[in-house]
């Protein structure tokens, strides 16, 4: 590895350990400095804000190549796209048959869970798309494997119907406990 291509790439923003993946071609550069700049950007919106934005509609990234983010990680070799299927269902089918741990017993905005929200509302903000939530089923319910957040965010803006990502392996067990789930062969404009 060149010290000088890793200060170049820190120089870009990125931190040390994307830097190497960047070096090492597993992770694409151009798309990792555009999340660090974005990074930078929602720090400086969210520093002072007290209230969450009035209103926002979420917005979803379903572009397979993507959906490796669904873990909140940088490794896509570990999450290949194919790997994965596409639902859609009702956040209502979806809300009532949380386990404990996907659940919340407090609003997005609190500040245990603030961090984490102002990452999504701000993407939102700038009409910017977010991964769908990770969902599995958990003997009668549905645990949330990557994007608790993103799913609590969109349940507080009322969002009614949401694309979810399944693992392949549980998209039979997923289907037969959503009843209004059904699987999306390609993505809605």
């Amino acid at each position: 590895m060149s010290a000088d291509e890793m200060n170049r790439l820190i120089r870009r923003g990125l931190v040390a350990i994307v830097a190497m993946d960047v070096i090492d071609g597993k992770l694409n550069e151009e798309f990792e400095v555009s999340r660090a700049i974005e990074i930078t950007e929602r720090v400086k919106w969210s520093k002072g804000r007290v209230a969450p934005p009035a209103d926002l509609t979420a917005q979803w990234d379903l572009d397979p190549a993507h959906f490796y983010l669904a873990y909140d990680g940088n490794d896509p070799d570990l999450h290949p796209e194919d790997q994965f299927a596409l639902i859609e269902a009702d956040v209502a089918d979806v809300h009532g048959k949380l386990t404990y741990h996907s659940s919340r017993d407090k609003d997005p905005w609190h500040r245990q869970y603030r961090r984490g929200s102002e990452g999504t509302a701000f993407r939102w903000f700038k009409g910017l798309p977010v991964t769908p939530p990770l969902i599995n089923r958990v003997g009668d319910q549905i645990g949330i494997q990557g994007g608790n957040h993103r799913y609590h965010l969109a349940h507080y803006y009322k969002t009614d119907r949401m694309p979810f990502l399944v693992l392949n392996e549980d998209l039979a067990a997923v289907l037969d406990l959503l009843p209004t789930a059904v699987v999306r062969t390609e993505p809605a404009a």
